[in-house]
């Protein structure tokens, strides 16, 4: 039987990979937007028992998003903070797909699952 690469994407039926690639910001512009022009490529990290490992399926970029990269490490909530040792990976408003389930969720999620997650930031009640 042929394979259905959609569906076998769609169900996260395949093997996860030993890496993945992201984008992180090293400073403010976009010019320190990954390394040499860039994304890194870094370990697929490991998930524990009360723990979910999501694949982003496609990420929106929000106006704080735009306001990081102008700021950089000037941004109030980046504040303090050495973007050269420490950069920030942008992106908040994901579509993902669930790919490792911890021992105890199983009742809860199941590879495969999708999700979209458009975050909400609460600060003093607001």
């Amino acid at each position: 039987m042929k394979s259905d690469k959609l569906t076998e994407y769609r169900e996260a039926a395949a093997p996860l990979p030993d890496a993945y690639w992201l984008w992180p910001l090293y400073g403010k512009g976009f010019e320190n937007l990954g390394l040499d022009g860039g994304p890194i490529r870094v370990p697929m990290p490991s998930y524990g028992p009360d723990q979910l490992l999501v694949r982003h399926d496609a990420c929106g970029i929000c106006f704080s998003d735009v306001k990081v990269i102008r700021a950089g490490g000037a941004h109030p909530r980046l504040f303090g903070r050495d973007m050269q040792t420490q950069p920030v990976v942008l992106g908040h408003e994901v579509a993902l797909t669930v790919v490792g389930v911890g021992e105890n969720l199983h009742d809860e999620y199941a590879v495969g699952q999708r999700f979209v997650v458009q975050a909400e930031i609460y600060y003093r009640g607001r």
